[in-house]
């Protein structure tokens, strides 16, 4: 696991703790939260609440039983939904800001202020 990777999946809206566990997944397939910790290097205390969260961002599948198993999203899957996620923020931007541009040409519609924006 480099530091470029998890900083590159920083950048893509991930925690540093999530980054080294998703790359620690992707490594192991599939681990118990010992492994994970073993390997990732994020504090022990940390490991169940910061899989439980990417769980829910649906990065994570958790398997319950004795001991419970992790395991992580394909790397193309991921990427893909991020990809997803960041175009339709793009776009809903751009149509946002065009938006408001226009509402210098016209009587205000109070876009802006509902924003608590003056233009």
């Amino acid at each position: 696991m480099t530091l470029k990777l998890i900083n590159n999946l920083q950048k893509l809206g991930f925690t540093e703790n999530e980054a080294k566990i998703y790359a620690s997944l992707v490594c192991l397939k599939t681990a118990t939260a010992r492994e994970i910790y073993e390997t990732s290097g994020v504090p022990r205390p940390k490991v169940y609440k910061v899989l439980r969260g990417m769980a829910e961002k649906g990065y994570v599948q958790i398997t319950e039983g004795e001991p419970t198993h992790f395991s992580c999203i394909r790397p193309e899957e991921l990427i893909s939904r991020i990809r997803a996620d960041f175009m339709l923020s793009l776009n809903e931007t751009f149509y946002g800001l065009h938006a408001l541009s226009l509402e210098d040409e016209a009587p205000s519609s109070g876009k802006s202020a509902e924003l608590g924006i003056r233009c």
